[in-house]
């Protein structure tokens, strides 16, 4: 025969002004990403091919042919977004 022991543990009440703190840390983070959001009207698709061809850069000296392919996609991400 087999006994299964199941303990239950007793519920544990909300700390008193959880749910206030964690309102005013979601509307913190909230304001801090809009202060700190760029102020250009610059697309997503085209930053992140930016970003991309950075790292391209980075790699030229190091692996051409990697470096190569860094900015074929970037150049595809971009040109599909547009087509969007």
């Amino acid at each position: 025969m087999t006994t299964v022991t199941v303990n239950v543990p007793a519920n544990v009440a909300t700390p008193r002004g959880a749910a206030w703190a964690a309102e005013a840390a979601a509307a913190l983070a909230r304001a801090i990403s809009r202060w700190t959001a760029p102020r250009c009207h610059v697309s997503a698709p085209t930053i992140e091919a930016a970003q991309v061809r950075e790292l391209a850069k980075q790699h030229l000296g190091s692996d051409p042919s990697f470096a190569a392919d860094l900015f074929a996609a970037a150049d595809r991400h971009e040109s599909t977004s547009r087509a969007r």
